[in-house]
């Protein structure tokens, strides 16, 4: 290995050093994107679906090829009617504690968990009634797992503005301990980033930081408009940023 010219010592060498998986598993770590709802096990989903009969099966070999999907559009379908499930405050409580749960038990120390209230909030269960569920599942997952939880609240780009206003109400109308975050995701092709400027623009000014999906399922320009319109200070996904 060559010496350092200008300093005129020999650099350190490298070691490569064999990582075992139990080591890795053991490492304390940060998870900054993981969804409130996608995240929830078969396991949970069946509970719901026994819970609620309906169009999502509670057998575990039917509800395993409920979960496979063909493309992203399928994949959402399938979401939403997971989605349907959860229509009271203990299945939002449920679903919160048991990700957390999940999470913890890979050593997650620390989530930005993304939640879209928008999609389960109704008057069957007002924003107050979801807001103090997912902050007791929140406090219960600190004491017994040592996991501490932060919000990020998601607008579904699908259902446009009435989402987008519903969503900053939520946020910024209601005292919401550890929320952090305003986000977008959803369809971006018919939805760009830019028409929710405005919500974005008033989440900012209340001092929530600004990680909107992007570059997922389009081309780079849903990047682009997601920095200049919506001051992105993370992309969510942003694969598409260099096509």
């Amino acid at each position: 290995m060559p010496w350092n010219r200008r300093t005129g010592t020999e650099p350190a060498r490298l070691a490569i050093v064999a990582v075992s998986e139990d080591f890795v598993a053991g490492l304390p770590k940060a998870e900054l994107h993981v969804h409130h709802v996608g995240s929830v096990s078969q396991r949970v989903v069946a509970e719901l679906a026994a819970r609620h009969p309906g169009t999502v099966p509670s057998d575990p070999e039917e509800l395993a090829r409920f979960f496979v999907f063909d493309d992203f559009a399928h994949f959402i379908r399938n979401y939403l009617a997971v989605v349907d499930l959860i229509k009271t405050a203990e299945d939002v409580r449920l679903i919160t504690y048991e990700v957390a749960a999940d999470m913890a038990a890979q050593n997650i120390r620390y989530a930005e968990l993304t939640v879209t209230p928008y999609i389960s909030i109704s008057d069957d269960l007002p924003a107050e009634a979801f807001l103090e569920a997912i902050e007791d599942a929140r406090q219960a997952a600190s004491r017994d797992h040592g996991l501490e939880l932060r919000w990020i609240f998601d607008i579904p780009a699908d259902f446009g503005q009435p989402a987008a206003e519903l969503t900053a109400s939520v946020a910024l109308d209601h005292d919401v301990p550890g929320l952090v975050g305003f986000g977008l995701g959803g369809s971006e092709r018919g939805f760009p980033r830019s028409m929710f400027r405005d919500q974005f623009d008033r989440a900012r000014a209340a001092g929530l930081r600004s990680v909107p999906h992007a570059g997922e399922t389009t081309g780079p320009q849903s990047v682009w408009d997601a920095l200049t319109s919506l001051g992105a200070e993370r992309i969510e996904h942003g694969i598409a940023a260099a096509a």
